[in-house]
């Protein structure tokens, strides 16, 4: 590949090295005078060159770094090979140069503060959160780099769970780069919802949940908090009503809320609802969940033949893994000999299969997982991690 080819890892400091030997042959024809220190720095040059050529870059930078003095010229240059460390994963080298850049006094303003924004994200890709943060509202204070400091805090407040900072620069952000972050925000809500919640607060949960809902009405985790919590108080009613709302914000997401929305309408002794909107998702989207929960409602009030029959004709239309392997251990209960021999094998077959198959994926990045994840651990995406459809899927 490209990238392991020497002389291409080594490209953007022979561009470096050239752009030296343009400044300092300007310089020498500029000052006739000087010409016995300016062959002292040629040589310097030559010896630098000499280091890329010989794949000797940490040595060649080290040379270049010495020829040049930190002025208005010559900052960007320093700026650039500070930046080239930290993508190099060197970034201790990156500060140092930052730094040296910070530290001279005679720096425009406009400069100073460029020095400052790539010395902030030295520090975070260092780790040092709380120093990249007070870089970045200085930086901010001072009306520099203001929407990319912005977006940088609310990585941090992100990764440090201070959601309350995170709602307040994500609404910054929303007037600064003048785009909506409601959606992320209203993830905020819901992970202070479930702070309070865990906490045995649910009045304060639930007035943080209908924030949540208040800046994004589409927040499918905001109504399986709010449905959670209420059926965690035993207002079932209430429960139903903000489960229900899932399918018309996302009905991808049907199959999540589905157990808890038929375990509530039992509560209330309403088994004809049950029925009702178990046949009513079945006819809209045919899910494997769907068809499952309905099978095991039949087993209940009918028996395990009617629930199997169910799921064989349900394969027949959308066949699934997950279905076959329900259906099998239906079928072993009414069938004896070979049949009940064969089908413990399909048994088995279908659990491994099944055992490290995702059923989520994410579809910014394609991160699958077995778990849902609001926040993707890949992409750092909000809400972009759905059930996988098909024949592996929910």
């Amino acid at each position: 590949m490209m990238v392991d080819n020497p002389l291409f890892v080594a490209l953007p400091f022979i561009v470096l090295a050239f752009l030296l030997g343009l400044f300092w042959g300007r310089k020498r024809t500029d000052k006739p005078h000087t010409y016995s220190h300016s062959y002292t720095l040629s040589s310097d040059y030559f010896k630098g060159l000499n280091y890329l050529l010989n794949e000797q870059t940490d040595k060649a930078i080290n040379v270049f770094v010495r020829m040049l003095d930190v002025g208005e010229e010559t900052v960007d240059t320093h700026i650039s090979l500070g930046n080239l460390y930290r993508q190099r994963g060197e970034v201790e080298q990156a500060i140092k140069i930052h730094q040296n850049v910070i530290a001279k006094p005679s720096l425009s303003i406009e400069k100073r503060n460029d020095a400052l924004y790539e010395l902030a994200r030295d520090f975070m890709h260092a780790g040092l959160l709380d120093r990249a943060e007070n870089l970045f509202q200085e930086l901010i204070k001072k009306q520099s780099h203001v929407t990319s400091s912005l977006k940088y805090l609310l990585l941090i407040y992100q990764q440090e769970h201070d959601w309350d900072d995170a709602i307040l620069i994500a609404k910054k952000l929303e007037s600064a780069a003048n785009k909506s972050y409601s959606q992320q925000v209203a993830h905020f809500y819901c992970e202070l919802a479930l702070i309070s919640q865990s906490n045995g607060h649910f009045k304060e949960a639930l007035k943080l949940v209908k924030k949540a809902l208040g800046t994004d009405r589409q927040s499918v985790r905001a109504s399986i908090i709010e449905g959670e919590i209420y059926q965690s108080l035993q207002d079932y009613k209430a429960a139903t009503r903000a489960y229900r709302r899932v399918e018309q914000q996302d009905p991808l997401m049907v199959p999540e809320i589905l157990e808890s929305l038929i375990l509530c309408y039992k509560e209330l002794n309403n088994d004809k609802e049950i029925t009702s909107y178990l046949q009513h998702v079945l006819e809209k989207y045919e899910g494997v969940t769907s068809v499952l929960l309905y099978a095991n409602y039949l087993q209940q009030v009918t028996d395990d033949k009617t629930a199997a029959l169910f799921i064989v004709g349900s394969l027949r239309k959308k066949p699934s893994i997950r279905g076959l392997s329900s259906l099998i251990d239906m079928s072993l209960d009414f069938t004896k000999g070979t049949a009940h021999d064969n089908l413990l094998i399909l048994q088995e077959i279908t659990r491994k299969l099944l055992e490290n198959k995702p059923i989520y994926h994410c579809t910014q990045c394609g991160f699958d997982s077995k778990s849902l994840y609001w926040h993707c651990p890949s992409c750092k995406s909000w809400s972009s991690i759905k059930p996988i459809q098909g024949i592996e899927g929910e």
